[in-house]
C-alpha cells in the first residue's frame, strides 16, 4: 500500500466518524459508491466505503455540560456571543439541559451550527 493510499485510508476513517447513521444516508452511499469490503480506498476504484469498525455514538451528558459551565473562569473576556462567564456559571443549572440538547443534536446530525464556527482573534503584542 502506498503512502497516498495510507493517508487516504486514515482520512476516511477519521471523517467517517462524523457521518450521521440514517437509513437514507446509508442506502444512498451504498448505491453511489462501489467500495471494497474492508472500508479502505483502493487505487483501482478510488471510492470510499463505510467504516467497518463499530463505534459507539458520542453522547454528551447534562452533568458534563453543567460541570464545564460551573468551571468557567469568570475573569476571562466575553466571547463572540457577548455572554460573560459569570452568567454561564450562575445559570449553569438552567442552561445545561438546553446546551446538552443542542450539542447532542449537532453530533447526531453531523452539523455544526454556524455560530459555533465563529471566533474573534485578538493579537497580544509581546514585550521586547
Amino acid at each position: 500500500m502506498s503512502a497516498d493510499e495510507s493517508l487516504a485510508n486514515e482520512l476516511n476513517r477519521f471523517f467517517a466518524r462524523f457521518e450521521a447513521t440514517s437509513s437514507s444516508a446509508n442506502a444512498s452511499s451504498a448505491n453511489a459508491n462501489s467500495a471494497s469490503a474492508n472500508g479502505t480506498i483502493g487505487a483501482a476504484n478510488g471510492a470510499c466505503a463505510e467504516p467497518t469498525i463499530e463505534q459507539r455514538p458520542l453522547i454528551i451528558t447534562e452533568s458534563d455540560v453543567r460541570r464545564v459551565f460551573k468551571r468557567v473562569n469568570t475573569r476571562k473576556a466575553v466571547g463572540p456571543d457577548g455572554i460573560c462567564g459569570r452568567v454561564l456559571k450562575a445559570c449553569a443549572d438552567q442552561l445545561a439541559p438546553v446546551f446538552t440538547d443542542i450539542f447532542n443534536l449537532s453530533l447526531m446530525l453531523g452539523i455544526v451550527p454556524s455560530s459555533f464556527k465563529r471566533s474573534i482573534i485578538v493579537p497580544v503584542p509581546k514585550k521586547p
